[in-house]
C-alpha cells in the first residue's frame, strides 16, 4: 500500500509492505527543515538496500541504520521509496523507467513533497529514476504540484549511479537471455535514452539550482565492477566524484562507525537546506525587552 509506514511487527523484506513512498522518521513534524527521500536501484528494496545487516541475522536491529541516524541528527523528514525493479522476470515485475518516474512523481505530489526543500539520496538505478522524475516534472511544470516538486529539489546524492549505463546489463542478459526485465534492457552501457537523460540533467542542473554529490564503488561484486568510475560521473561542473572502498551493494549500507559516506551525506544535506534561525542569547532578549519598555514610556509617559 503506497505511503504505508512499516509497523513494528512488519518484516522489512516483505515486498507487499515496502512499495510506494513511506515515512521513516520526522515526516509529520510541521516545523522540519526539509525532506530527505531515499530511492533504491535495480533489484533493490526500500529498507534492505540501506541496512548494514541482513534481516535474517540473529542480532538484526531493524531500526538501527543510517536512515534513522539521519532522522535523529537532522531536523528533517526521512522517507524511502520502494518500487518493483527485478532483474529477471522470474524474480518479479518491472516497469519502464518512464512509467516508474511518473508513478514516483505522483507519490511525491500525493504526500505534498515540494512544500519544503527536498534532497534525494539515490543508489544505482535510483539516481536515473530521480533524474527522469525531474524531467517529467519540468515537462509538466504548468501543473502547480509538479512544479513544486521540481523547485523544491535542492540536492541529489548519487551512490554508484550508472549515468551512462552498465556493462553488467549486457552480462546479465547474456546469462539469462530473454528472461531479463525491461529495466535490465534500459541499463545497457551507452543506451541512447540514458545518454539523452544524462545530457538533459547536465544542461539543466544549474538552472534548476540543484546541488550534486557523487560517490562510486571501487570493489567488484561477485568479480564484476557493476558501475565503473566513468559511468558514475554525471559530468557536472565543479562536482568531484568520490571513490569509496566498497562494492556496489555495501556503498549504500554504511555500518555504525563507518563515517565516510554517512558524514558526507549528512553535511551535504545540511548545505542544501536553509539554516535554522537561532534565537539571540538570553541577555540580549532581556536588553531588547527593556529597550522596548523604555521607548513605550517615552511615547506614553
Amino acid at each position: 500500500m503506497p505511503g504505508r509506514k512499516p509497523s513494528a511487527n512488519s518484516q522489512p523484506n516483505e515486498e507487499s509492505n515496502m512499495t510506494g513512498l513511506m515515512k521513516i522518521l520526522g515526516c509529520d513534524n510541521p516545523s522540519r527543515r526539509g525532506d530527505v527521500v531515499f530511492v533504491h536501484g535495480l533489484a533493490g528494496h526500500a529498507w534492505n538496500t540501506w541496512h548494514w545487516q541482513n534481516p535474517k541475522d540473529r542480532d538484526y536491529q531493524k531500526d538501527n541504520f543510517w536512515l534513522t541516524w539521519l532522522g535523529n541528527d537532522l531536523d528533517v523528514g526521512i522517507w524511502t521509496f520502494g518500487y518493483s525493479a527485478a532483474r529477471l522476470r522470474a524474480s518479479g515485475s518491472a516497469m519502464p523507467l518512464f512509467d516508474q518516474a511518473s508513478n514516483f512523481l505522483d507519490d511525491l505530489e500525493n504526500f505534498s513533497i515540494g512544500s519544503r526543500p527536498v534532497v534525494f539520496v539515490t543508489h544505482s538505478m535510483g539516481g536515473l529514476l530521480v533524474k527522469k522524475m525531474l524531467n517529467a516534472a519540468k515537462t509538466f511544470s504548468r501543473n502547480e504540484s509538479k512544479e513544486a516538486v521540481l523547485k523544491s529539489t535542492k540536492g541529489i546524492i548519487f551512490l554508484s549511479t550508472p549515468h551512462l549505463g552498465s556493462d553488467v546489463a549486457q552480462w546479465v542478459k547474456s546469462l539469462a537471455g530473454f528472461l531479463t526485465t525491461v529495466n535490465v534492457e534500459e541499463l545497457k552501457a551507452h543506451a541512447p535514452q540514458l545518454r539523452e537523460l544524462d545530457e538533459w540533467y547536465r544542461q539543466n542542473v544549474d538552472e534548476l539550482g540543484i546541488k550534486t554529490k557523487v560517490y562510486y564503488e571501487t570493489k567488484p561484486t561477485s568479480g564484476v565492477l557493476i558501475v565503473n568510475s566513468s559511468s558514475a560521473n554525471p559530468g557536472i561542473k565543479d562536482v568531484k566524484p568520490i571513490a569509496i572502498e566498497a562494492d556496489h551493494d555495501s556503498i549504500a549500507k554504511p555500518k555504525p562507525g563507518d563515517t565516510k559516506v554517512y558524514l558526507g551525506v549528512k553535511k551535504f544535506i545540511e548545505q542544501c537546506l536553509p539554516s535554522q534561525k537561532s534565537l539571540p542569547p538570553a541577555d540580549n532578549i532581556v536588553s531588547l525587552t527593556q529597550t522596548i519598555a523604555e521607548k513605550e514610556k517615552t511615547i506614553n509617559p
